[in-house]
């Protein structure tokens, strides 16, 4: 299996916005490299540093779908 993923995060407003997809980019288990998206939004918080904005998105992302009742089954 091999993976290929865009994530995107963008400071919409008030709201901080994850998205993006993940491929399945081997022939064997996916022929038809069919992509599964994904899109996460939570309040801003008003970062000006633009490294510590992103890490924090990203941190906050990964730990809000991380739980259980956050992953969606396809």
């Amino acid at each position: 299996m091999r993976y290929t993923a865009k994530v995107y995060v963008s400071d919409v407003m008030d709201q901080i916005v994850v998205s993006g997809y993940v491929v399945d980019c081997d022939p064997l288990s996916s022929p038809d490299h069919e992509a599964t998206e994904f899109t996460y939004q939570m309040p801003g918080w008003g970062l000006n540093d633009p490294l510590e904005w992103l890490k924090t998105a990203l941190g906050m992302w990964v730990l809000n779908t991380s739980h259980p009742s956050a992953v969606k089954a396809d």
